[in-house]
């Protein structure tokens, strides 16, 4: 338990996490500035000790584990403890490695993950970041009114999973786009971009297909080079406040040829956009990852199926990493 009157006077946040953890601290950080209004920042565990990193020992540091073994988080941990910070435990498997080594934190119980690419365990990352955030923001400005607001939407969103599952939208049109090209580009902006780096994340790993995924204003600095005739671009668009902006993206990409699968909100006209449109529950803007990262997902899974490889068991890949 963190006491209110040291979260009230925290002077940042620091989240920390590798692979599809990673993702969800990035977002975290989004949750905390958003509803906080407190400076905060992600970082690759895995390099994080390359750079003799700065402690501030007021500060929070938040590590991010499905497994709790994650030898790169778990180093990480040592470093943060070892200049004198507390560091506190976001993981799945419990009395874990990391776990036990920040001996605070909170388990986000996903229930055992039989497949190596994680999924359930992402949501409930970011679900519990997302509570968090929650506390944080009412133990600083977040009025008791925002904050119920939120509380309200939160606890919508069990149901809303349920229902986008049960009708999930042309998931095999974009799989037959997508399975017969020889690479495919995420974009995203604001909170949807770290969504579309876990997007990219789960169709490498188990469809084999090289993804890129980039935040949606970054592609005129670059990525636009790669789109070709008939290029799938998967694009999360939330009605989040940047849509427009991602609009732009969206017609740059078209302009050069590419097919667009659209991850947006019900009843969104932007759906005319996409050549598949993949519509999910709306939510408020914070909550989005937490239905737009389903698609993505089921793509990946069919892609994978597709493609006849192993869903379950990816090559190359093991569940917990537990080398530097």
């Amino acid at each position: 338990q963190i006491r209110p009157q040291d979260l009230s006077q925290l002077p940042h946040v620091r989240l920390i996490g590798c692979g599809t953890a990673l993702h969800a601290a990035q977002i975290g950080q989004i949750l905390v500035e958003q509803w906080a209004r407190i400076p905060a920042v992600s970082h690759v565990a895995s390099e994080f000790n390359a750079n003799d990193p700065v402690i501030n020992p007021k500060a929070l540091h938040l590590a991010i584990s499905q497994s709790g073994e994650t030898a790169d988080t778990l180093s990480a941990v040592k470093e943060i403890q070892r200049k004198g910070a507390d560091v506190y435990g976001i993981v799945n498997v419990v009395g874990s490695s990391i776990a036990r080594q920040c001996g605070k934190g909170v388990y986000i119980h996903s229930g055992p993950e039989q497949s190596v690419a994680s999924t359930k365990a992402f949501t409930n990352m970011v679900g519990a970041l997302a509570l968090f955030s929650l506390q944080l923001g009412r133990s600083r400005h977040l009025s008791k009114t925002k904050g119920k607001s939120i509380a309200r939407e939160m606890r919508k969103v069990p149901e809303k999973i349920r229902s986008y599952l049960d009708n999930p939208g042309p998931i095999q049109t974009a799989v037959d786009l997508i399975i017969q090209s020889k690479s495919v580009l995420f974009l995203g902006r604001g909170i949807s971009s770290p969504v579309a780096s876990e997007g990219a994340l789960k169709l490498m790993e188990i469809a084999y297909i090289p993804c890129l995924a980039y935040p949606a204003g970054e592609m005129k600095h670059g990525p636009i080079a790669l789109i070709e005739e008939n290029s799938p671009v998967v694009v999360i668009a939330p009605n989040d406040g940047v849509q427009d902006r991602t609009l732009n993206a969206i017609h740059e990409c078209k302009a050069r040829g590419a097919k667009i699968i659209l991850i947006h909100e019900e009843g969104d006209p932007i759906s005319e956009v996409g050549d598949v449109s993949i519509a999910i529950p709306s939510t408020i803007p914070m909550l989005t990852p937490l239905l737009t990262v389903l698609p993505t997902q089921l793509i990946a899974y069919h892609a994978a199926l597709a493609l006849d490889n192993d869903v379950d068991r990816p090559r190359n890949l093991a569940k917990s990493v537990t080398v530097e």
